[in-house]
């Protein structure tokens, strides 16, 4: 009887971890082909291809295009979102909240470049569904918390009085339009992929640089 149990209970777990592995080769397979075609672009039957499964298995796990955009939707927007969250939750000054925000965002582009791209596309597509969906109390609450801790600084005197929304916009567009702009900036300047990614690793500095420098007292 012991051995029976035994016996059941791995093939369980390892139709557990098959399930598992099945489901997570869907979502990489999806966000490759979400993130270089949109929505309106991405076809179920690449993505079936693409994970090395039929299409029939690919609908067992998710009915419809829709349901595997929003799942690769929210994993890409909390991403983002969630570096910034573990951050905010640390006590530190602001100079190191800006090293960390700046350092952990860019190493998370670095490896995701495409990523901010394919959230901003999609969220211009169709904001009220984006807003109802994955802006929570969460999220305005990490925001809310950089600006309590821009004005602890003025209120101390440590920095110069500043808007702290703007501080907060100037950051992030600072970190994310490369990447956004990628193709212009390659092009532009002049700068194969791995370049890029290197000027992209010299820019932290710069950033850090820049936004000390405007807080100044």
């Amino acid at each position: 009887m012991g051995k029976l149990f035994s016996f059941a209970v791995s093939i369980v777990f390892m139709a557990i971890e098959t399930d598992n592995n099945t489901e997570q080769k869907i979502l990489e397979a999806a966000e490759e082909v979400f993130q270089e075609k949109g929505f309106d672009g991405a076809r179920m039957q690449e993505i079936a291809d693409k994970a090395n499964i039929n299409k029939g298995l690919l609908h067992y796990y998710f009915k419809t295009k829709d349901s595997l955009f929003e799942a690769i939707f929210s994993i890409a927007f909390h991403t983002m979102i969630g570096q910034i969250q573990s951050i905010m939750s640390l006590e530190i000054s602001l100079n190191e909240r800006i090293d960390r925000i700046v350092d952990d965002f860019m190493s998370m582009l670095a490896k995701n470049p495409a990523l901010p791209r394919f959230v901003i596309t999609e969220l211009n597509k169709n904001p009220d569904r984006f807003i109802a969906k994955h802006v929570n109390h969460n999220t305005r609450a990490t925001f809310a918390a950089f600006i309590n801790s821009v004005q602890k600084e003025i209120d101390a005197g440590n920095i110069r009085p500043v808007d702290p929304r703007q501080l907060f916009m100037n950051m992030i567009s600072m970190i994310i339009f490369p990447f956004i702009g990628r193709p212009m900036v390659q092009v532009v300047i002049g700068l194969n992929n791995k370049e890029f990614l290197q000027l992209m690793q010299e820019r932290r500095e710069h950033i850090k640089l820049f936004l000390k420098q405007a807080i100044k007292p």
